[in-house]
């Protein structure tokens, strides 16, 4: 049959799922992908939710009210753990929007070679961050962002084709003439 080159992802919290449920998803994906080839990228999603009340007092969703978003710990452990298991996906992306900028950051050091987010402002995603990730992102920070982390940027397109490569980090000496950015 045919299959089309897709995502797949898996939205985790600390809620009802232990991490030993994260990874047998992960696996049965793996196994999924090993019959059909379909999957271009895995993309681990943070739950995200405003955990107070509505204006009337009401909590819009019962999930909410036992539900913890997972740490930035847990989001680093999630997307090593897959990298690992899905050495059959090519890529591994973080949704900086949904886990923050230093996660983003962090997570390059954890197996993760794509980072997204940066296209549109992501309304939803901000009113639940509680950490002040912004909504929206310039090139040039978010190429500041990979670089800071050692790595080299490449932009792509939505079929992984390569659009443009970035030269390679500044060494430490130029990095050290710089005023250096922390992302919070």
């Amino acid at each position: 049959y045919i299959f089309i080159k897709e995502r797949a992802w898996l939205r985790f919290s600390r809620h009802i799922e232990e991490p030993r449920h994260r990874v047998d998803h992960v696996l049965r994906l793996r196994e999924l992908q090993d019959e059909t080839g379909g999957f271009v990228v895995f993309i681990p999603l943070r739950y995200q939710h405003d955990a107070t009340a509505a204006a009337d007092g009401k909590i819009r969703n019962r999930l909410q009210s036992r539900t913890r978003m997972a740490t930035p710990a847990e989001s680093l452990k999630t997307f090593a753990v897959s990298r690992l298991l899905f050495d059959n996906v090519p890529h591994v992306k973080c949704f900086w929007v949904m886990h923050g900028l230093s996660v983003a950051q962090l997570s390059l050091h954890f197996g993760v070679d794509d980072l997204d987010g940066s296209v549109v402002e992501y309304k939803i995603t901000n009113d639940a961050d509680r950490y002040g990730t912004p909504s929206t992102m310039h090139r040039e920070d978010l190429l500041r962002l990979i670089w800071d982390a050692g790595f080299r940027p490449v932009e792509r397109d939505t079929h992984y084709n390569v659009v443009r490569e970035y030269p390679a980090a500044p060494t430490l000496a130029e990095r050290r003439a710089e005023p250096q950015r922390v992302w919070a």
